[in-house]
């Protein structure tokens, strides 16, 4: 491997895979400082530079024996290509209260959501971003019918 005509770039990579603290690219004010280094580092570690870097074969995978219809009908669990449920269903159930015609106020629909679904925690504000969000996307929300105010609240 010849240090000459590499470029700086790959000077700094070999120096960052062979030093034990990485450089940066204004670590070494010029090309013969890295150079330098480069060449204390091998000396102390007796590293061999002719071999090093060379990109090892990669390792072919045998392909799976089982047709994939046989495995579809065999395996119970998602495969990697199938999205595996996540959360508690928080969003998926404050959307669809979103689409009910009824236009239930956003404070009531996170207190359904809240009932339903244990440890959700769900308030107006999170309910108001799913409506937003839906709107965004281009999904036709219906109104909210007003949370009426108590005496106590200012207008």
């Amino acid at each position: 491997m010849n240090l000459q005509e590499m470029s700086t770039k790959d000077l700094l990579a070999l120096h960052n895979q062979i030093a034990d603290k990485a450089a940066g690219p204004k670590t070494f004010a010029t090309r013969g400082k890295l150079l330098e280094r480069i060449g204390s580092i091998v000396e102390a570690k007796n590293i061999d530079l002719a071999s090093f870097g060379q990109r090892a074969e990669p390792e072919v995978t045998e392909p799976h024996a089982q047709p994939q219809a046989d495995a579809a009908e065999t395996t119970e669990a998602p495969t990697e290509t199938e999205k595996k449920p996540s959360g508690k269903g928080i969003g998926r159930l404050a959307r669809e209260l979103l689409m009910d015609p009824a236009g239930y106020p956003h404070a009531v629909i996170a207190e359904m959501v809240n009932s339903q679904i244990e440890g959700a925690q769900a308030s107006a504000k999170s309910v108001r971003w799913y409506a937003h969000d839906m709107r965004k996307k281009g999904a036709a929300v219906p109104e909210r019918q007003r949370a009426e105010r108590g005496e106590d609240e200012p207008c």
